[in-house]
C-alpha cells in the first residue's frame, strides 16, 4: 500500500486542564481545509473535562496522546516527533486561528523556513504586525508568535527542536537559534492568522521573575552585544546573588 502523501501542515496542540478555553481552539482548527493539515494533540493528563472535549473532535485528529509530560516544550517536542507535515504550527489550548481561511493564507506564502503571520491580541484587540524582512537585532526587543508561525519541519529538526531546559521562554529560544545559529530564512504572511489568548503562563505575574531570567539567558547566549548593556549586567548580578545560573541546553534526543 502506498503511504498517504504528507500534508502541508502539521498542527500541534498541547493542553493540560484547559476545559474552559479549549473548545474555541478546536473549533478554529476543524474549520481549516482538511486536505491541508494533520492534527496532533498532546494532552498532559488532564483531569478537568478536557479529555471529554477532545473526544468530541477525535474524528478530526490524526493523533491524540494523553499522559504526563515534563513541561510545555517536552510536550511540543512529543508532537513534532509524530508529525509528517512540511510545516509545523503550534496552536495550543486557548489560542485559535482567526478564521477558516488562515491556513489557506499561510499556504500561499510558504517560501521560507519560517513564515510568520500577524496576530490579534484577544477578540477585537490590537493587531501585532510583523515585518516583511526580519531586521538585525529584531529578536533582542520583540518576540515572534508561535501561534502564527509556520516552521519547516526539516529545519526544526535540523536545528534541534525545543530546548526543554526552559519552562516559559523555549519558543523565544527556538526562534533565536533558528535565525542566529541555523541560518533559517524568514518570510511574512501579510494577514492576521491567529488570535492570541491572554492569561498564558508567559504572561502570568507569578512567573514574571522566571520569564525575565529565561529571556536574559537567551539574549546572553546568542547576542554578544547584549552582554554589555546595563540591563544584562543587573540581571547577571541578580542571578549570582540568587545562585540561579542559566541552564545548560536540553535538546530532545533525535528520534530513532
Amino acid at each position: 500500500m502506498t503511504p498517504a502523501a504528507a500534508p502541508t501542515f502539521s498542527i500541534v496542540t498541547i493542553c493540560l486542564n484547559e476545559a474552559e478555553t479549549l473548545r474555541a481552539t478546536c473549533d478554529s482548527i476543524v474549520l481549516q481545509p482538511a486536505e491541508l493539515f494533520e492534527w496532533i494533540v498532546i494532552d498532559g493528563g488532564s483531569t478537568d473535562g478536557t479529555l471529554d472535549i477532545l473526544a468530541t473532535y477525535r474524528d478530526h485528529m490524526d493523533t491524540l496522546v494523553s499522559e504526563p509530560d515534563a513541561g510545555i516544550y517536552n510536550a511540543m517536542n512529543k508532537g513534532v516527533a509524530r508529525a509528517r507535515g512540511e510545516y509545523l504550527v503550534f496552536m495550543n489550548g486557548g489560542d485559535r486561528f482567526v478564521d477558516g481561511g488562515a491556513l489557506l493564507s499561510a499556504a500561499s506564502a510558504l517560501t521560507a523556513d519560517v513564515v510568520v503571520g500577524d496576530v490579534m491580541l484577544g477578540d477585537g484587540g490590537d493587531t501585532m504586525r510583523y515585518p516583511d524582512r526580519l531586521p538585525p537585532g529584531f529578536l533582542l526587543k520583540r518576540m515572534l508568535p508561535h501561534q502564527a508561525s509556520f516552521i519547516r519541519r526539516k529545519t526544526f529538526l535540523h536545528c534541534g527542536g525545543y530546548d526543554e531546559s526552559y519552562r516559559i521562554a523555549g519558543d523565544f529560544e527556538l526562534f533565536v537559534r533558528l535565525f542566529q545559529n541555523c541560518n533559517a530564512s524568514y518570510g511574512h504572511v501579510p494577514a492576521v492568522i491567529a488570535v492570541f489568548a491572554s492569561g498564558g503562563i508567559s504572561q502570568s505575574p507569578a512567573h514574571r521573575a522566571r520569564r525575565k531570567r529565561e529571556n536574559h539567558c537567551i539574549r546572553w547566549r546568542y547576542f554578544p552585544t547584549y552582554r554589555f548593556s546595563m540591563k544584562a549586567m543587573r540581571e547577571q548580578l541578580r542571578m549570582l546573588r540568587d545562585r540561579s545560573p542559566c541552564p545548560p541546553p536540553a535538546l530532545p534526543k533525535p528520534a530513532k
